[in-house]
């Protein structure tokens, strides 16, 4: 049993539209003579639809084929910080700079809105791997914010960024005012091309040893607020991380894959385009645009 570490110590059922069915059906290996089907014009008409903005960057990791959609727009991150901060926690667990055994006794101070894990803990001692599963499977912000102090801070989160060749996140604030999504703020804001680069990074690449990317996998996969997971085909799963905020920001980002090996990366982020702050949340979109992009990816 690792040691107590003190607070103060440590400062779709989607209903996809014609176009979408048709893209569907695409088979696996496109005939090269045949064109591929233009993407643009079906993003341009979800947005249409849901009067949202949609930022997408999608890639075939086994693969050359790509998909890019407002790619190197600012969004609001929300709690999609939250598996770039466990990845720097595991990364210090590699170290030996802590340990996910340690334990944190959670306080009733520390609560703070959408914490279902620790809001019944209070008083009660957690792991640090324990926060770490709250935090990537229910997206529990007060187990999100422990993170945060564990490793520094939300600028801690904004360094390890730049450790994974990401240069567009920045983590400014906590749970859960990082989620005010205000637009043109640039403050806890990423693109879907650089803050999908840094999850394939994590997940897929050698920042973590091999027992600690397994994992943040696991983490990942048991994911409990996936909004991606509508939009797979029967046989496939993922290994991602969901954020919402204000203004209807919604988003979700990982890597899915296939009952045949495939790895796709997909990092979708979204939010309306009206000015109301209480606009609904975009989670069937995000089904919607997985559906739309993962037949492209597959048919090289």
């Amino acid at each position: 049993m690792g040691s107590a570490i003190s607070r103060r110590g440590l400062l779709i059922g989607v209903g996809a539209v014609a176009s979408l069915a048709a893209c569907a059906s695409l088979p696996a290996k496109a005939d090269p003579a045949e064109p591929l089907p233009v993407l643009g014009d079906q993003f341009a008409a979800l947005e249409r639809r849901y009067d949202a903005f949609i930022g997408t960057w999608a890639a075939d990791l086994d693969g050359g084929r790509s998909v890019a959609n407002r790619a190197d727009d600012p969004f609001a991150m929300c709690s999609t910080f939250k598996a770039y901060a466990a990845g720097r926690v595991l990364q210090k667990d590699q170290t030996g700079a802590l340990h996910l055994t340690d334990a944190v006794t959670i306080e009733a101070v520390d609560l703070v809105a959408n914490s279902p894990i620790t809001e019944p803990r209070v008083g009660q001692n957690m792991t640090i791997g324990e926060l770490c599963e709250a935090a990537l499977q229910r997206s529990d912000n007060t187990a999100g914010n422990w993170l945060l102090r564990i490793i520094g801070g939300p600028s801690a989160v904004t360094t390890f960024a730049r450790t994974l060749g990401d240069d567009r996140t920045r983590l400014d604030r906590w749970e859960t005012d990082l989620n005010s999504a205000v637009p043109g703020d640039p403050r806890d804001t990423s693109s879907p091309r650089a803050l999908g680069a840094g999850y394939q990074r994590l997940l897929t690449g050698d920042v973590l040893d091999a027992p600690r990317r397994a994992q943040l996998e696991r983490w990942m996969r048991g994911n409990q607020t996936s909004s991606l997971r509508a939009g797979l085909p029967a046989g496939w799963t993922s290994a991602d991380k969901t954020g919402g905020g204000a203004y209807g920001s919604t988003n979700d980002v990982g890597v899915v894959y296939g009952p045949d090996g495939r790895r796709l990366l997909l990092s979708i982020m979204t939010r309306s385009r009206t000015d109301d702050p209480e606009a609904h949340d975009l989670r069937s979109l995000v089904a919607e645009v997985t559906t739309l992009v993962l037949p492209y990816l597959s048919a090289g």
